[in-house]
């Protein structure tokens, strides 16, 4: 007998076809589970070695031993007439059968619900169940680190972040923001529940697998309709690491593709202008993303190291170059730098991007913020609406414009813009926080805590969760539960100097000294040049009547040109103009503000009068040139064009200011009646924050101060302040 019959006769080769079969199912589902569970890469590969070896021994076993019905026995010790082979035989034909059916279904559900062909048509319809304002939605959840070594996080979150800004310049598309997509990360939440949240009709998620050692990179990606769970598209990337950028690519383009969103001729132009660079300089760019998402003190200087290095390696490498200004900015906002030694470093970085490239719609935010340091708000304000022609769905721009127009007192607008990034981002805590302020702004405290407790469910280690509040009911007049909200901000953050600062002029506020000096003392120790620190020390000295004190603090902080720091601007200069005209130096007041704002003092008085930015200055300047005369017809237009941009901000915004504004303008018109009634109608509308420097050191109500409606006015307020600190008594429980 030949040997190929004798292979036959013994079933060694229906064996060996069997266990080719079932080693190839078995494999798929140990790929599968490999993948769910996180196992290294060296796993997956031992157990395929271990099913090779495997077969070898299958086969000799198969020619070597005979099943028989008294079990398994030698093939060489059974009689040849006694042989059941044709039925072992018969049975493994069937084996055979049912595994490779099995391995047919799973071969087909891979390759046409896993993985459509672009030939097969995708079940999406162009009906508004779909589509959201002609835009396919989607969202890209953090990839799974399944590299072997676990800091190499720091790589599959950057990739994440830049897919994401890749598929945002696809015009057809409305991609979530970082923010909101990085929420669900590590968590395991079902799909449709994410999409839900994010309101996003399908779902970019993956893996990624780097060695370092072989300079590989493994990338699985899955698109998935978030309504019927379904993959759209899927596909895995096992290449050199050298071709990350062409796989970032790929993968935006088969998303497109998979979506039916048509590139239009401006998406192919951005996706192929795609930025590339050395994979060193690359490497250290998604390390400084790590530290600057971070976003702590240390954090953002190592952020800005990093960006630097990367920037060395590569000085042309525009995304490195961005964060590095944007690391700078964001030191500064934190005030672990100043904002005139951001704008040294960070402004040529953005001017040398720009003039490259007009287009980039993140380079015209960050410089809105360089401008907003600078108060430059009408050309903060033009940089962001050119981010806006340029990407209308970019979250920062979006949000930078809203809060440009809430502090400036354009309420309803700015919520507007503050709203539509919240539809992009609706897991931003940057985003939650605007809102609340916008809450707080309008006198919401109740909304302001809605925002909060948001902010506490993503963040609960953020101290914002309770300065939001804090801030709001010091708006809303409630002092004690303002400091309530405080202490508990400062709890959390011993060393914000600036929050102790605040607590100190609250106290200050409520009429208790001695907790005012406890606490301004604490923030001097951390932060006394600091321009919060030394506001809540100016005000000591004026609630002592040591304004001579007060006055030369306050010229020697504007000399420095500290930066504006919830208002701190406004009230240590108010501090020594005040000052000088107590002293009667009218001379040297003006020429301050003649240093300060020329415009005001030019013949032909051409003003800005298209933000309300000034205006407490400019009726200031008509002040003291009323001193010399009284009939001054320069003083009269500034009091009209302060009156102007005053009127500005919306009723809405901080409803005692707009009573305060009307007040000054009718004092300095000499108008005492309508004045008084305005600052009681300020009083109404709860206006209790820093009220005794609001009417002592304002030169506009020196006028007021001997009339009697005015000293039952001081006394409405002082009343009110001994019914609020008789509450208080829980508080200093705490604080002992």
């Amino acid at each position: 007998m030949s040997l190929f019959a004798e292979l036959k006769r013994r079933n060694v080769l229906k064996v060996a076809i069997a266990y080719i079969v079932t080693s190839w199912l078995v494999a798929q589902v140990a790929q599968l589970a490999a993948e769910s569970f996180g196992a290294p890469e060296w796993v997956m590969k031992m157990f395929i070695t271990l099913l090779a070896l495997g077969f070898p021994f299958a086969v000799i076993f198969a020619w070597a031993f005979e099943m028989t019905p008294e079990g398994i026995k030698k093939e060489k010790e059974i009689d040849r007439s006694q042989s059941i082979t044709r039925v072992t035989g018969q049975k493994l034909n069937y084996t055979i059968i049912g595994l490779l059916a099995l391995a047919l279904g799973y071969f087909a559900y891979d390759k046409f619900l896993l993985t459509p062909a672009t030939t097969v048509p995708v079940q999406v319809t162009e009906t508004e169940e779909v589509r959201q304002d002609g835009l396919q939605t989607i969202a890209v959840l953090p990839f799974l680190n399944m590299s072997e070594d676990t800091s190499n996080e720091y790589f599959s979150d950057g990739l994440t972040e830049e897919l994401l800004n890749i598929l945002a310049k696809i015009k057809e598309l409305r991609v979530a923001g970082r923010t909101s997509s990085f929420a669900f990360k590590g968590k395991n939440e079902d799909l449709r529940s994410i999409g839900e949240k994010l309101n996003v009709k399908s779902i970019l998620e993956g893996s990624v697998r780097k060695d370092d050692k072989r300079n590989r990179v493994r990338i699985t990606a899955q698109l998935i309709d978030v309504e019927d769970g379904y993959h759209l598209w899927s596909e895995t990337y096992d290449r050199d690491l050298d071709d990350i950028f062409a796989i970032q690519e790929e993968i935006a383009r088969k998303v497109a593709e998979a979506l039916r969103v048509t590139l239009l001729g401006e998406d192919e132009v951005r996706l192929s202008a795609q930025t590339t660079t050395d994979l060193s300089a690359y490497d250290l760019y998604l390390r400084g993303l790590e530290q600057l998402n971070t976003y702590s003190f240390a954090s953002l200087k190592v952020a800005i190291s990093t960006f630097e290095q990367a920037s060395k390696l590569d000085p042309v490498y525009v995304p490195a170059r961005l964060k590095l200004a944007e690391s700078w900015i964001e030191s500064a906002f934190t005030g672990a730098v100043s904002q005139a030694e951001a704008i040294e470093v960070g402004r040529p970085i953005l001017d040398s991007i720009l003039e490259q490239d007009p287009t980039n719609s993140d380079a015209h935010v960050l410089s809105s913020r360089f401008y907003r340091f600078e108060r430059e708000i009408d050309l903060a304000g033009k940089e962001l609406s050119l981010a806006m022609d340029h990407n209308p769905r970019n979250v920062d721009a979006l949000r930078g414009m809203g809060r440009m127009l809430l502090n400036a007192g354009n309420v309803q607008i700015g919520m507007e813009y503050l709203e539509e990034s919240f539809r992009i981002d609706p897991y931003s805590v940057a985003v939650l926080w605007d809102l609340g302020m916008g809450a707080a702004f309008m006198l919401k405290p109740q909304e302001t805590e809605k925002y909060a407790r948001r902010i506490g469910e993503l963040q609960p280690d953020s101290p914002n969760r309770y300065w939001g509040p804090g801030i709001a009911y010091l708006f809303a007049g409630n002092l004690v539960r303002s400091l309530d909200y405080q202490l508990k901000t400062v709890h959390m953050d011993v060393d914000d100097f600036e929050i102790t600062a605040n607590i100190a002029s609250t106290w200050l506020d409520l009429g208790d000294l001695e907790q005012a000096e406890h606490w301004a003392k604490q923030a001097d120790e951390i932060g006394a040049d600091q321009p919060l620190p030394i506001l809540s020390r100016i005000m000591i000295y004026g609630y002592r009547e040591q304004h001579g004190l007060a006055g030369d603090l306050a010229r020697r902080a504007l000399d420095r040109k500290l930066d504006n720091r919830l208002g701190s601007s406004f009230f240590i200069r108010s501090a020594y103009i005040s000052n000088l005209v107590r002293q009667q130096k009218i001379t040297e007041a003006l020429e301050y503000y003649r240093a300060e704002i020329p415009e005001a003092f030019d013949d032909s008085l051409q003003l800005d009068l298209q933000t309300p930015l000034r205006a407490d200055q400019f009726l200031d300047i008509a002040l003291l040139l009323q001193i010399g005369d009284p009939t001054s017809e320069q003083a009269s237009e500034l009091i009209d064009a302060a009156e102007q941009k005053m009127q500005l901000r919306d009723d809405s915004f901080l409803p005692w200011q707009r009573s305060l504004d009307r007040a000054s303008v009718a004092a300095a018109r000499g108008d005492k009646e309508t004045a008084l009634q305005q600052l009681h109608q300020a009083y109404e509308r709860q206006l209790r924050m820093r009220w005794r420097e609001r009417l002592t050191s304002s030169i506009a109500f020196n006028g007021l101060r001997n009339e009697p409606e005015y000293k039952r006015l001081v006394t409405l307020f002082e009343t009110d302040m001994e019914r609020q600190l008789a509450l208080t008594q829980e508080l200093r429980e705490i604080i002992k």
